[in-house]
């Protein structure tokens, strides 16, 4: 599949959330207004338990009450680690087929190739002219073949790499925030204008036209900084030394870097979390205000699991972040869709980030279908309780798969049904069944994973500018 490139600046029209972009222009049929909206919203590095349905002190009653009005999604898979979950969710596909092996650092080349079929293209060809990507995009910025514009979405706000300061907005000493093509000096806390352009683009779509809006938050990844109205929520003592003060020391805090900084990590990270889900309660009140919230589908999830040495916790699932532990790749998920999803339950099944594109498609009725197969599967009966519980093998990566009670990880075997801590390695005590999804386990890294050779050697532009050679 050819893709044209756009490399000039974005004209007016395209800054009001009208239809651009790189895939050819869907004329609008009465069947496209009676499609659903579809809104996900992707948390960075989120903990198990760091939402309060699981039980965790942070505060997140808009999370909260999605899930209580939703269906909570109990074992949701992605990858351990943001850019290969972010370009399996994109695509369908195990990101061991797409190269995306690793997180994309700013010198890294390359990135979600252009030839891949991405949900936002084919919602394209479904009639949804409004395709919204608004936050941390992490999917290529060396070049412009990379940005979200040349990769089916109409319009972008947000920032082309990870870790930039919450506050400047930049990443090694350059800002990295961007309208469309061009650089935005707009001023404040990331998660607050994620949520401020999130809340705009909607209000400003034809309320019987549908969207996509793609929200990839950052938070609560680091660095960790938050506005002191969260940090006070948590008994944040400015008088007190801050969680990176040297020997102790009380100072205000006088560099980018040490801004939005608490007296803990965990109170920093507890006070970016509830920024965020403050910032995902003020998107849901919009789509309810708007009186579209029944026909409205919402999936919440986090690109992997939490870091626990950065505040936060995925108990009581075992290790996080960058491990195939539970705690690692297996996240808080929910889908919310009124119009279809009646009853408000915890569904048991396995379901993963490869899931999403099918799964949407088959519930827009989607007559369009991208030109390679997909790893994932339509989970939309079982969303519906047309089907029970499905006997799956899910391919976590090359050290890992999944199955409905056991795991396979790192050469060890887990009995996920009555250890959920990977505490006991069964390996020697059920042979069969360790050799059989050792075998699984061989074959399907053998058909998946693609040898690739980093190149390390980009230098970020001005403001982040995305080349064109």
């Amino acid at each position: 599949m050819s893709k044209t490139i756009l490399t000039i600046s974005i004209p007016i029209l395209l800054l009001l959330h009208t239809c651009c972009g790189n895939t050819k222009s869907v004329s609008k049929t009465s069947v496209a207004s009676k499609k659903p909206n579809i809104i996900i919203l992707l948390a960075d590095d989120l903990g198990w338990n760091d939402v309060g349905y699981h039980g965790s002190d942070i505060q997140t009653p808009n999370i909260d009450k999605l899930a209580k009005e939703g269906i909570e999604l109990n074992r949701f898979y992605v990858n351990h680690s943001c850019s290969p979950s972010r370009a399996a969710l994109m695509t369908g596909r195990y990101p061991g087929r797409l190269g995306i092996l690793r997180v994309i650092y700013p010198q890294q080349k390359g990135g979600l190739s252009p030839e891949e079929d991405l949900l936002p293209e084919l919602l394209a060809k479904e009639g949804y002219q409004h395709r919204a990507c608004i936050g941390k995009w992490h999917l290529g910025h060396s070049h412009v073949k990379y940005h979200p514009l040349n990769q089916g979405f109409s319009y972008f706000y947000g920032h082309y790499t990870g870790q930039i300061n919450y506050f400047t907005h930049e990443r090694y000493g350059e800002l990295d925030w961007h309208q469309n093509f061009e650089p935005c000096y707009d001023q404040g806390y990331a998660t607050d204008l994620i949520g401020n352009e999130a809340v705009n683009y909607i209000e400003t779509v034809p309320k019987d036209e549908p969207f996509f809006l793609y929200i990839p938050f950052n938070a609560p990844h680091t660095p960790l900084q938050a506005p002191e109205r969260y940090l006070n929520m948590y008994n944040y003592d400015p008088c007190s030394p801050t969680f990176a003060a040297k020997n102790g020391e009380c100072h205000t805090p006088r560099r980018p870097n040490e801004w939005g900084q608490g007296n803990t990590k965990r109170q920093t990270y507890a006070a970016m979390v509830t920024a965020m889900d403050v910032a995902i309660g003020r998107v849901i009140q919009t789509v309810e205000k708007k009186g579209i919230r029944d026909n409205t589908i919402i999936l919440f999830l986090s690109d992997n699991g939490g870091n626990p040495k950065e505040g936060a916790s995925n108990k009581p699932l075992s290790k996080g972040k960058s491990t195939y532990h539970e705690g690692g790749v297996r996240v808080p998920a929910i889908i919310s869709y009124p119009n279809m999803f009646k009853e408000k339950r915890k569904e048991i099944s396995i379901m993963a980030h490869v899931d999403i594109f099918p799964t949407i498609l088959s519930l827009i009725n989607s007559k369009s279908f991208p030109t390679k197969a997909f790893d994932g599967l339509d989970m939309s009966s079982i969303l519906k309780r047309k089907q029970k519980v499905m006997d799956r093998i899910f391919y976590l990566g090359p050290k890992a798969l999944v199955t409905n009670t056991h795991k396979l990880a790192y050469n060890k075997l887990f009995n996920l049904s009555d250890n959920i801590k990977e505490t006991k390695d069964f390996a020697k005590i059920d042979t069969i069944l360790f050799t059989q999804l050792t075998d699984t386990l061989n074959k399907l890294k053998e058909n998946i994973e693609v040898s690739i050779e980093t190149d390390d050697s980009f230098k970020a532009h001005k403001e982040w500018k995305m080349p064109n050679d």
